[in-house]
């Protein structure tokens, strides 16, 4: 491990059980990406094939084993964080949440870090919220989203997403502008401006596709899907960002085909 990581400006967080020290530095150095079943991955892989095995080259949360599971990958060498790969959870938060704590919370740049080999389970998000705007997307612990905190913080780790600490403890994660980082393949692609449009159908769809909402087309009800339907038939694939336009169109028109099916 760097020596850094032991000077005087150390600070643990808690990820769940596992204690994580975190300096003071520059954030991961890899373009965060959004792909189109809502994972927000930033990491050094470009392949199936190359995160495997970069899963079998570091330690920390989660495990080639299981790839259901959020990930923390720290290097073996340094132990220092290199990569994550975070869900963003199937519940969506009710209309009377309120997040503004969260938003409004200090941000500083750290670079956590484990003892190198160390391996531990990360709380999953459970609850998802995103502005109408589409400027913001926070995905909460079950802990962050019904606990109070006298101490938050936002931990900015690569470009434009931040780590959630309310008082010494993980809490989830924070996705500034989700829409410029949608992204149908594992290279990702380059910043583009923002796309109002574009960030508020991905609002709309973040919302309107609540794993309750699919349960029942499952069970038989077609009406949820209707609402999808209309936000399909409101995305234009011209003017805007065109190319993720493109690729939310594409996700968005896969997800009602696998589900119209349910309802004969």
């Amino acid at each position: 491990m760097s020596e850094s990581i032991w000077k005087d400006d150390v600070k643990d967080v808690l990820f769940g059980e596992m204690p994580v020290c975190v300096v003071p530095g520059d954030p991961m150095p890899w373009s965060t990406r959004l792909s189109s079943d809502l994972l927000a991955i930033s990491g050094p892989y470009r392949s199936a094939d190359e995160h495997e095995q970069h899963l079998l080259e570091t330690s920390g949360a989660g495990s080639w084993v299981d790839d259901g599971n959020d990930e923390l990958r720290f290097s073996l060498d340094t132990g220092e964080l290199v990569s994550v790969w975070l869900a963003v959870p199937g519940s969506v938060a009710p209309d009377s949440a309120d997040l503004g704590a969260w938003l409004r919370a200090g941000r500083v740049e750290g670079r956590p870090a484990v003892m190198p080999g160390t391996y531990f389970d990360l709380p999953p998000a459970s609850v998802r919220w995103c502005d109408g705007s589409g400027s913001v997307l926070v995905c909460l612990t079950e802990e962050g989203f019904s606990g109070d905190a006298a101490v938050r913080s936002r931990l900015r780790i690569a470009h434009d997403l931040d780590l959630l600490i309310a008082d010494g403890r993980y809490m989830g994660w924070l996705l500034e502008h989700p829409a410029t980082r949608l992204s149908d393949s594992w290279a990702g692609g380059p910043d583009s401006p923002e796309d109002p449009e574009l960030g508020a159908w991905l609002a709309r769809y973040i919302a309107l596709s609540d794993d309750d909402v699919f349960d029942a087309i499952v069970d038989g009800d077609p009406t949820p899907l209707e609402p999808l339907r209309e936000l399909l038939a409101d995305v234009r694939t011209v003017g805007g960002d065109r190319p993720r336009r493109r690729i939310f169109r594409d996700a968005l028109d896969d997800v009602i085909d696998r589900h119209t099916g349910f309802h004969g």
